[in-house]
């Protein structure tokens, strides 16, 4: 893959500098921040989708506005990742 997707396009850069070296450095610490990087994204999913309720919009408009299903954008309202709680707890929800 010679570009990054379109959203992460401002980090071309770490593949584009100098030294070998720097940039494996560079982006091993990329990599590693990923997970912190997922968490602060669906933090502001989770407000933009709070602010899209509190606005009026129902479930199933938020989930029309994004594409999504209305189940989805509930999930996503009441902090929920795929499978799991956005604060690390298990869904012990049966499958």
């Amino acid at each position: 893959m010679t570009n990054p997707p379109s959203p992460f396009e401002n980090l071309k850069h770490l593949a584009e500098q100098g030294a070998a070296t720097q940039r494996a450095k560079d982006v091993g610490a990329a990599l590693q921040a990923i997970p912190d990087l997922q968490k602060w994204l669906r933090e502001i999913r989770h407000d933009a989708v709070l602010e899209m309720r509190d606005d009026g919009l129902s479930h199933a408009q938020v989930a029309a506005e994004l594409g999504i299903s209305r189940a989805r954008a509930q999930q996503i309202a009441e902090g929920r990742t795929t499978g799991k709680r956005a604060d690390g707890e298990s869904d012990n929800r049966p499958k």
